[in-house]
């Protein structure tokens, strides 16, 4: 809408009627004015804190975090530590002699030693190359005249190679510490003085992923069985384009897929979630909610408490207030009713669930009232604000986001999955992306195989020795 001078001029000595349709004109051209910059006010003030947008997001500026300040800092109680204590038996011994009397220098030498104080250092050497040289005898039959040699082992297939370990180091080094190629092979020079070329630790990778097909198969066996799962995606660069990288994890075990989708087809190639029965944690996403699922849904409450800030943040609804604060006390008392093993009546149950119901009812004249941009005519739904969406998801999904309050097996996030998708964002910025699927899919196994051992309190380094040596078991 533009007026030009002329046109105003002519409106303001016009009929009062004409004044007043002007005026009504403009009021709802700066309504709608007032409603885009609110939605550009949001698109631009989005963060981790207040959207589901991820941290490495944010960039420089840094969010205010939604967690209480104050609190006892340091490590949590109980917390076992990394204290370094002495050894028995150390490898080498220095004994340090007193030669003479600090006070009137008599000699101390031929005096016998009343005892002694320890202190231990604990150091690290440079690591030593072992060659071992394999030599098979040959010898002519006496009988037969013909020519015999002792066999190989079967893991000594060239006249010159590098040994299991160095297979096991590359696969640590490049899954786990999450360096690229050319950095290990440094890395190797630098620590033996031999170096590898990128080539042979492909090749050692490509081995790696092969004998670690079977003990995935067990990982998806027992991830089945899982009473909880917890479920999440995240886009992965890979021949240029953005594919996706799924995960289903528990407390025990994690499993990893690549695909080109993130939706239905993916969640289907992976078969896993098509099997299971139990309970899984999730975010909001559509595909997870299809009816040819077997298993229940609950609901990550910290996307929740983000998107009520959101809310908050953006279109000032008190409601959105009401249950960012209703979840976040929730929580603490269901938290500390497990921790007490005394869990939370049905009585008191049922006064959260009133709680919420209460302020969702409320809720509906704020976001039933707010501004909705305007969009482009076009067939389907009309468009609603992002309140209005985010509360009628309350009301659709009650059951599935107060699961945790009913069921102790249930947690109040899906930080567990977060947690292990979120490896994958680093190995991004450290290497760059994926240049083929093949190396996308190495990586997923071999990362889903160190997350598994890792929550178990394994080792790390000495798991992958030992599925090298083909002795690893559960």
């Amino acid at each position: 809408m533009q007026y030009s001078a002329k046109d105003i001029e002519k409106i303001s000595h016009g009929k009062p009627a004409d004044i007043a349709t002007f005026i009504t004109t403009l009021l709802t051209h700066i309504e709608k004015l007032e409603t885009r910059v609110n939605v550009l006010e949001r698109q631009v003030g989005l963060t981790s804190a207040n959207s589901s947008k991820p941290p490495s997001s944010d960039g420089l500026r840094k969010p205010k975090s939604m967690r209480k300040s104050g609190g006892k800092k340091g490590a949590p109680k109980n917390h076992d530590g990394y204290t370094l204590n002495m050894v028995d038996e150390p490898d080498v011994i220095e004994w340090h002699p007193v030669q003479s009397c600090s006070h009137c220098a008599t000699s101390l030498e031929d005096i016998p030693a009343d005892g002694y104080v320890r202190r231990q250092v604990f150091d690290l050497p440079l690591p030593k190359i072992v060659v071992t040289e394999h030599r098979f005898e040959k010898k002519c039959c006496p009988n037969c005249t013909s020519k015999q040699q002792a066999p190989f082992p079967e893991n000594v297939k060239a006249p010159v190679q590098y040994g299991d370990s160095w297979a096991a180091w590359c696969a640590y080094l490049h899954t786990f510490q999450l360096l690229p190629l050319e950095r290990i092979s440094q890395f190797f020079q630098d620590m033996t003085g031999y170096r590898p070329s990128e080539a042979t630790l492909l090749n050692r990778l490509d081995a790696f992923h092969e004998e670690l097909e079977p003990i995935e198969k067990h990982i998806q066996q027992e991830i089945i069985k899982s009473d909880v799962l917890h479920s999440d995606e995240t886009g992965l660069r890979i021949e240029d384009k953005t594919q996706w990288l799924h995960v289903v994890s528990s407390e025990d075990w994690t499993l990893y897929h690549a695909h080109e989708k993130r939706g239905q087809d993916a969640i289907n190639e992976h078969g896993i979630l098509s099997k299971y029965e139990g309970i899984l944690v999730h975010d909001f996403w559509a595909p997870y909610f299809t009816t040819d699922y077997s298993y229940e849904h609950a609901m990550c409450g910290a996307h929740l408490l983000r998107e009520c800030q959101g809310i908050m943040d953006h279109d000032k609804h008190r409601w959105a207030a009401d249950m960012q604060k209703f979840l976040q006390e929730t929580w603490s008392e269901t938290k500390k009713a497990r921790k007490s093993g005394i869990l939370v009546d049905e009585f008191k149950m049922a006064e959260w669930e009133a709680e919420y119901d209460a302020i969702l009812s409320l809720g509906e004249i704020e976001w039933f009232t707010a501004p909705v941009p305007d969009a482009p005519l076009k067939r389907g739904r009309k468009k609603k604000s992002k309140a209005a969406n985010l509360g009628e998801r309350f009301q659709n999904h009650k059951t599935a986001i107060l699961r945790f309050i009913r069921d102790d097996r249930v947690p109040f996030d899906n930080s567990l999955a977060e947690r292990d998708v979120r490896r994958m964002k680093v190995k991004q910025k450290v290497s760059g992306s994926f240049r083929t699927v093949k190396g996308a899919e190495r990586f997923a196994r071999i990362r889903g195989f160190v997350s598994t051992v890792r929550k178990q309190n394994r080792g790390v380094l000495s798991s992958l020795i030992a599925v090298q040596c083909g002795k690893f078991t559960f």
